[in-house]
């Protein structure tokens, strides 16, 4: 398409008119309103880490190439996460938890090719277990069980 067949088109248009676009039913969607990018990215890490455990626990079941593929999807997604909640969080706790943010990093950042990653993702949920207990401990996230306990008085 020209230059002067796009402007033509723009001015036929009402200026009450819109444009659809090839998917007009794709302009009802809103985009997703949250409060906490942290909780956003901490729910889907908990989700992917709940999913990447289901499989394992049922790997007896699932064939061999199904397993892997949705193993090494959910090891993608952990690890997409965890990049993006450490990335978020490292700046504040780096004098505060300095050993467990090496850890971390090291996990992240300088793993090696051909690593078994069912071993490197199980490693790497530990450290999200600690790092999770870390944010909730300085205040990043409420500590949701506190909160109903106060609530119960």
């Amino acid at each position: 398409m020209d230059h002067n067949t796009s402007q033509d088109k723009d001015r036929n248009m009402d200026k009450d008119e819109t444009y659809e676009g090839a998917h007009p039913e794709l302009q009802d969607l809103s985009f997703p309103r949250t409060d906490n990018m942290l909780y956003s990215i901490l729910n889907s890490l908990n989700q992917n880490i709940a999913n990447f455990n289901a499989y394992l626990k049922f790997k007896n079941y699932i064939s061999e190439d199904t397993l892997n593929s949705e193993l090494l999807k959910r090891s993608m997604g952990i690890h997409r996460d965890f990049s993006a909640l450490f990335l978020h969080t490292k700046e504040e706790l780096v004098f505060i938890y300095p050993e467990l943010l090496e850890k971390a990093e090291r996990l992240l950042f300088k793993g090696d090719a051909g690593v078994d990653f069912i071993k490197y993702t199980c490693k790497m949920n530990k450290i999200i277990n600690d790092y999770k207990l870390v944010l909730y401990r300085e205040g990043y996230l409420p500590d949701f069980k506190r909160q109903l306990i106060l609530t119960d008085t």
